[in-house]
């Protein structure tokens, strides 16, 4: 997963709740139907993690990506 992916990923995340609600449910099925290739270590951090818990992931990703 490249950096364009993970940019896309977070944008995303914080501009469609659909997607986020998604990508917590199935998030192999989503990043597919989303044309990114996860990793393997993408896919098992995801497993465990929430809608609420992906927007607030990143929210801090954008800050951070903001202050670089």
């Amino acid at each position: 997963m490249g950096t364009a992916d993970l940019q896309t990923l977070v944008g995303k995340i914080l501009s469609d709740e659909a997607f986020a609600t998604a990508l917590a449910e199935n998030p192999q099925k989503t990043l597919d139907e989303a044309g990114i290739e996860p990793t393997i270590d993408l896919l098992e951090a995801l497993e465990e993690v929430d809608a609420e818990s992906l927007r607030k992931l990143a929210e801090n990703f954008g800050e951070h990506q903001a202050a670089l």
